[in-house]
């Protein structure tokens, strides 16, 4: 952290405020940004190239996307490059989304150890089965899928800043980077599920729309804050809190439902309260994310985003739906009495 306000310093004209706001010298208004507020100045969220801010104890510093997913840092670059990149007219790539065919290309690099090379075919097999989506080794590949065979993920493990992280939805290229370092296959097949599902282009679930957990900015966030950013024009899918994509750090659910919290990129001029960790309900927020295997409503997401055959219908997702609010009501009520047991989902 003491590195990036450093840089800042020098790279930042900005005022502190009260030493944890950032006063903005804006056309809009936003009048200032608060501690640990993202706010995007050039491009939209999870686009490469794109520029964001963050507020850091009274000092701005921005970074740029490069648009993969749960990397833990993005680069730190001038906050001017966004005032040269409108100059020359830039505009960050569209997005691409999912692979034609309903079929994704990958090759396995020899970095892996043969049981990691195991634990990651099963998780391709675990993908495939439960959604009836292709995910084919490129040596195997033939015919018009794969953009004839040139594009695939490349399922690699090599030292990086980023750490583990997958480049989101299909680029179009040849050898789109999946890096899965030692760490991850402790667990078992559930965090490389959820970089494979980042490739098919499935975003974190956290920032749906209608995400019921809050992020706690004041602390250091799990992963670069712009995986945390809300994505407002999400499919419109129902909210999973128990999704193999959604965070367990960085994030919880609140105690009190009826309080409007802002997001990571909003601050008390939107008409929200920003959330502490004296907010957060511990018992609740144990219900977030999994890395064990799809939900029944992970893999009807993807059914819907490739439009494959469902499996999963609408009524299975209203259950599960309202058995994870029954469990945090079960929490609410009982939370000083420690001997009554949990209903399982």
């Amino acid at each position: 952290m003491k590195h990036i306000v450093a840089l800042c310093y020098f790279l930042c004209p900005v005022v502190a405020v009260a030493s944890t706001l950032c006063k903005l010298d804006s056309a809009d208004s936003t009048k200032y940004l608060s501690h640990g507020q993202i706010r995007y100045i050039f491009g939209q969220p999870h686009e490469i190239g794109a520029i964001y801010q963050v507020c850091f104890n009274g000092l701005i510093t921005c970074f740029e996307e490069d648009a993969v997913a749960d990397g833990n840092v993005d680069t730190i670059v001038n906050c001017h490059k966004y005032s040269a990149k409108r100059r020359l007219g830039l505009a960050t790539p569209k997005k691409q989304h999912v692979w034609p065919y309903a079929t994704m290309c990958y090759v396995i690099q020899d970095a892996f150890t043969p049981t990691e090379h195991k634990l990651i075919l099963k998780a391709i097999h675990t993908i495939i089965s439960l959604t009836g989506i292709s995910i084919v080794d490129l040596h195997k590949c033939t015919g018009q899928i794969c953009g004839n065979c040139k594009h695939y993920v490349s399922i690699d493990q090599f030292h990086d800043k980023r750490g583990t992280f997958s480049e989101v939805g299909y680029r179009e290229y040849a050898g789109q980077k999946v890096n899965l370092l030692k760490s991850i296959f402790y667990t078992g097949q559930g965090a490389i599920i959820h970089q494979l599902l980042h490739s098919l282009g499935v975003i974190h679930e956290h920032v749906h729309p209608a995400s019921e957990a809050v992020v706690i900015r004041e602390n250091r966030l799990y992963t670069s804050r712009s995986n945390y950013i809300p994505v407002q024009e999400a499919m419109v899918t129902q909210y999973d809190m128990h999704s193999i994509m959604h965070y367990l750090n960085g994030i919880c659910l609140p105690k009190k439902r009826n309080i409007k919290y802002c997001t990571i990129d909003q601050n008390e001029l939107d008409g929200c309260i920003i959330p502490t960790s004296s907010d957060c309900d511990p018992k609740a927020t144990a219900l977030l994310g999994q890395r064990k295997t799809m939900t029944k409503i992970d893999i009807r997401n993807l059914q819907l985003l490739y439009d494959l055959p469902l499996t999963v219908s609408r009524n299975e997702v209203d259950i599960l739906t309202r058995h994870y609010h029954l469990r945090i009501a079960h929490f609410h009520k009982n939370k000083h009495d420690k001997s009554n047991e949990v209903p399982s989902i």
